[in-house]
């Protein structure tokens, strides 16, 4: 099999979802004895959504973290470049832009730099839409593109006019639970602790709170940053490691995803992989492969009063609960790290024939 030397350039190494699928990928080439390195820009220049104004506090980020990276343990190089440019960015057989933000620097690069690929794991427009044109031109560049998701696929190939390959997301091999799954009385649900308003946190929060008062359930809540003003008898953990991570979606019965707006949403694989039943909104990966009644309880209107209800029923219902915990883990095995990574490392290869 052919070897590859692969260019990556992220903006920066700020722990998130989407770089730990990228991060993830790398490992696994460098691990396949392909040649990856990891850029990562110390002067953050935003694109013409800002003048090309440079970004202080991005910037100011990827100095001090240098190529420390602690929250992912990674095999492949990391480089912290002065920009992304020509002088900065070594020959190789492939260069992936992974954001918005760098597509229009990789689509400058020369083509020594390595075949232009555009990794696209969501719908990036802000929630404010003041970067809506920059990001949907960004499609427009004419690299090769490929996403995560039949719905992404189907709105950047209209807007682009050029075809999108699709790899799915996945969980861990090693991160699906062994054994019986308990059953929790009274419950334990667990959910993203993200503010951002794509997320549904205020919708969410409202639905959990009602879920406690009335079945005295342990909520258990994560995420990067702590949030003020919770509930005391509410659990939250703030940038857990992934073994706490785990062991936190196996006490669980339930995973409430209450996101508005979602390119993928790895806390629902990752829930399945655990047996939590899923309760969510019609949006991301429960969108595109989950089935209403069979492997989730969907919310089609993505309202507190529907969220809330379906929660409430999976409640009440154990013997729905069990059925959405056995559905679902069944539905993630098909999307196992072992198998999507190398859909990724074929893709890539078909391109440097």
């Amino acid at each position: 099999m052919k070897k590859i030397k692969l260019n990556i350039i992220v903006p920066s190494l700020v722990q998130g979802g989407g770089l730990r699928i990228i991060f993830s990928y790398a490992n696994y080439l460098v691990e396949q004895g392909h040649d990856v390195v990891v850029y990562v820009p110390v002067l953050y220049v935003w694109p013409k959504v800002r003048n090309n104004k440079i970004n202080w506090k991005t910037s100011a980020g990827n100095f001090l973290r240098s190529n420390k990276l602690k929250w992912f343990d990674n095999k492949f190089k990391i480089k912290p470049v002065f920009k992304i440019s020509d002088a900065y960015i070594r020959n190789a057989d492939i260069v992936i832009a992974t954001a918005w933000q760098t597509a229009q620097t990789v689509y400058n690069l020369a083509d020594s730099k390595g075949k232009k690929v555009y990794f696209i794991q969501g719908y990036e427009v802000n929630d404010e839409g003041t970067n809506k044109i920059e990001v949907e031109d960004s499609y427009k560049l004419g690299m090769n593109m490929f996403t995560i998701a039949n719905w992404l696929e189907e709105l950047v190939e209209a807007i682009s006019e050029q075809e999108v390959k699709v790899i799915r997301n996945w969980t861990k091999d090693s991160e699906f639970i062994q054994g019986e799954k308990q059953v929790n009385s009274p419950r334990a649900i667990i959910m993203l602790g993200n503010t951002a308003a794509h997320k549904g946190w205020n919708l969410g929060l409202e639905v959990l709170k009602e879920a406690q008062e009335k079945y005295n359930c342990r909520i258990i809540l994560y995420g990067i940053r702590q949030i003020p003003d919770l509930p005391e008898s509410f659990e939250f953990y703030q940038q857990p490691k992934r073994e706490l991570l785990m062991r936190l979606y196996s006490e669980a019965d339930i995973c409430s995803f209450p996101s508005i707006r979602e390119g993928w949403g790895l806390t629902v694989t990752e829930a399945m992989a655990h047996k939590c039943a899923i309760v969510g909104n019609n949006t991301g990966v429960v969108l595109e492969i989950c089935e209403d009644g069979k492997t989730a309880l969907i919310s089609e209107s993505k309202t507190a009063e529907d969220l809330k209800n379906k929660l409430f029923k999976v409640i009440e219902d154990e013997k729905l609960m069990k059925k959405l915990q056995d559905n679902g883990y069944e539905l993630a095995k098909k999307y196992a790290f072992s198998n999507q990574s190398k859909l990724f490392e074929e893709y890539l290869l078909s391109l440097v024939k």
